[in-house]
């Protein structure tokens, strides 16, 4: 079995508007810290993911 990290990463959310991505996950942007948790919160209950902050200000939605 072939597993990609692009089938684990559902999303990132950062409040660094020059964030880029590489790789086929959506990027969503947030104004501050609570706007950058409350886009988090939702994005893991409808994906069913869990958010990991990778660094400050920027998370990442995963499935485990």
């Amino acid at each position: 079995m072939r597993v990609r990290a692009s089938e684990w990463i559902l999303a990132i959310v950062t409040t660094d508007p020059d964030y880029r991505a590489t790789g086929a996950a959506p990027v969503f942007y947030a104004r501050d810290r609570d706007d950058l948790e409350r886009i988090a919160l939702y994005l893991s209950r409808v994906t069913l993911g869990s958010a990991h902050e990778i660094q400050p200000g920027t998370l990442v939605i995963m499935r485990h």
